[in-house]
């Protein structure tokens, strides 16, 4: 049994930075991601309609066509409490371990 003191270990990270994908998924994400980020912008504009989950699926849309995006993100995530990370974890289906 491990000591009380020893931190728990490192969740991995959200988007994985290394994906490879065909120029057509790329250019289908920031396709969806300018869709999405248009629609949050008419959720301001239109107030039945929220804005910030079209900004949020857009900004991961654009994480999967980029690595520096996907790397931003992941940096994002670290600055989150843990509790916070596994949540979106179980949302997005990704381990709690690595």
């Amino acid at each position: 049994m491990e000591p009380p003191s020893a931190s728990p270990p490192e969740l991995p990270d959200l988007l994985p930075p290394l994906v490879k994908r065909p120029l057509w998924v790329r250019a289908s994400c920031v396709a969806g991601a300018l869709l999405c980020f248009a629609l949050g912008v008419v959720g301001w504009l239109i107030p039945v309609v929220t804005g910030l989950p079209f900004y949020a699926i857009g900004l991961l849309l654009l994480g999967m066509a980029s690595s520096r995006v996907a790397r931003w993100i992941n940096r994002l995530d670290r600055r989150l409490p843990r509790g916070v990370r596994i949540q979106l974890r179980k949302w997005t289906r990704r381990p709690t371990h690595p």
